[in-house]
């Protein structure tokens, strides 16, 4: 038995917790900066937006492909895979200079987000039992808010004072180290062949599809709350980039309290319940950004609410959705979220650039949250439909 498989359980999800954290800094990074980078490279919000696009774009593509890879090779190579896909990119963001980088770094780090979160899902759901699943998952998907919150209060003012090519530098260092720290942390599970061939034969359970479904339209709608809040505050409620990045970071970081405290609260519902759980979090992320399209009008206080209700809900929806997957998945944990996650991330493919090309063209934030709004309400009423599916356990 390798020194990996004696791992305790909040050993592996802390590892998985960072993997996550440095790789998807990409997805909202470049919004953060985005006021520094137009300045810098002279670029309009829609090419920012296609940054973020790229990235999650590139990761949903390649999710059912990641889902093989990692039945094949196991959770562990696949998350070190994922993380050497996230030190390239950073080299090339941070070494190259100009806009014309970006957009393959993008590409480079939405492929390793596309095996970290295929990879993680499976060292997790191996490493905890059914009863700590949801607390467990919420954790590892905390590591989004956690970096969220840092990055939000660090890179607007080093992108702005000094160069926005140390923020890519500094994730590229943290995924290095996270790609030796899993190589010796998570369990190598390749060794059962008949457990794999049972994984790979597995098939999803009938109406499976409303969660690809209902992920879609939930991050198709939530994903502006990370990658746009900090310029929405900039340019439509007069905060400086310093105290805009601030407040969304820490929106991040209470929202990561309050996503482990949810998982918590899910476990204890358990399989058959957290579902009606989950419909409760998104439909409440569509309301903080029906508040965000009145912010004009009512206030920098009910603005200021929106954004913290909708990034701790949003990501409490997130680290839900992930148990309640695993839930009705049974075998083929790899399978189940490579599906779910490449509704995702076609998604968030078509979500941050869209809403950036949208605010070019009216000029004006309050139309694109109030659409938001409406979507999310829609990813509520698919999630409600998966939940008619019964647990595996």
């Amino acid at each position: 038995m390798s020194p990996a498989r004696l791992r305790p359980p909040a050993v592996v999800v802390g590892s998985c917790t960072l993997a996550i954290a440095f790789n998807s800094a990409y997805g909202y990074v470049p919004g953060f900066m985005a006021t520094a980078l137009r300045a810098d490279l002279g670029i309009d919000r829609w090419h920012v937006g296609l940054l973020v696009s790229l990235y999650f774009g590139c990761a949903g593509v390649a999710s059912l492909a990641a889902g093989r890879v990692c039945d094949r090779i196991g959770g562990r190579f696949t998350v070190v895979g994922g993380m050497a896909f996230v030190v390239a990119a950073s080299a090339l963001a941070a070494g190259v200079g100009g806009y014309a980088p970006l957009p393959v770094a993008g590409v480079l780090a939405g492929l390793g987000y596309s095996l970290n979160n295929v990879g993680t899902n499976v060292a997790v759901a191996g490493a905890v039992t059914p009863r700590r699943r949801a607390v467990a998952l919420s954790t590892r998907s905390s590591g989004i808010l956690l970096m969220s919150a840092l990055t939000a209060a660090v890179a607007p003012s080093v992108a702005d004072r000094w160069d926005w090519r140390w923020v890519y530098g500094g994730l590229g260092a943290g995924g290095a180290v996270m790609a030796v720290v899993a190589l010796g942390v998570l369990r190598d599970d390749t060794g059962d062949p008949h457990e794999l061939l049972r994984r790979r034969s597995h098939r999803l359970p009938k109406g499976f599809v409303w969660f690809p479904v209902a992920a879609f339209c939930l991050i198709a709608g939530a994903q502006p709350l990370l990658s746009w809040t900090v310029p929405y505050a900039e340019e439509s409620l007069g905060l400086s980039a310093t105290w805009a990045g601030i407040l969304v970071g820490a929106s991040s970081a209470v929202g990561a309290v309050a996503m482990v405290s949810t998982g918590v609260g899910a476990d204890r519902l358990g399989a058959h319940r957290r579902i009606r759980l989950l419909v409760a979090l998104v439909a409440g992320t569509g309301i903080s950004c029906l508040l965000l399209a009145g912010g004009q009008v009512l206030g920098l206080g009910v603005a200021m609410v929106g954004v913290l209700g909708g990034i701790i809900l949003q990501f409490a929806s997130i680290g839900t959705m992930h148990a309640a997957v695993v839930d009705r998945a049974g075998p083929a944990v790899a399978r189940a979220t490579a599906a779910t996650m490449t509704g995702y991330y076609l998604g968030a493919l078509v979500s941050p650039v869209a809403f950036g090309a949208f605010v070019d063209g009216v000029g004006s934030y309050e139309w694109g949250w109030l659409i938001l709004g409406i979507l999310l309400g829609v990813a509520a009423l698919a999630f409600r439909q998966a939940g008619r599916i019964a647990p595996a356990d």
